[in-house]
């Protein structure tokens, strides 16, 4: 019972992750960022949706491995968590600071600034779950004698 209860919590954070992860390059594309050089991707541009498929290739085809029974595919699950755990914390930290310090001009896209920390919060979050559900040790039943 443990086993597939972890293997569905496995399965369940790991899509979270990629909507987050998504959800965080989509209202990029639509935030003052999206203006801030040639090679960044514009909502609605074929960079986007590469970004978005790439994305989605390297969170669901391991996933999809995992669900047949290739356990050993959650430690290239946990590479890829581990890279989105850093661009989640440094996106998280660097957006106050371009806000703040006005390294970029930030005309009425608050929203769009706030949208980008809470995905990249709920990112972080969903990650550092994922970590749990995916490496917890079952923990030991002691069995009382009558």
């Amino acid at each position: 019972m443990r086993n597939s209860t972890s293997k569905n919590s496995v399965i369940v954070t790991t899509l979270l992750s990629a909507l987050f992860f998504c959800f965080i390059l989509v209202l990029g594309s639509i935030s003052p960022l999206a203006d801030s050089g040639p090679n960044v991707n514009t909502f609605g541009s074929t960079g986007l949706w590469l970004s978005l498929g790439m994305v989605l290739f390297l969170y669901l085809l391991p996933l999809a491995f995992y669900m047949l029974g290739m356990h050993f595919l959650k430690f290239v699950m946990a590479a890829f968590c581990s890279i989105g755990l850093l661009i989640a914390a440094s996106t998280l930290l660097l957006m106050p600071a371009l806000f703040l310090f006005r390294l970029e001009d930030f005309p009425g896209s608050l929203a769009s600034i706030i949208g980008i920390m809470i995905s990249c919060l709920g990112l972080l979050i969903t990650n550092i779950v994922w970590f749990v559900a995916a490496f917890k040790r079952p923990s030991a039943t002691v069995q009382e004698s009558v």
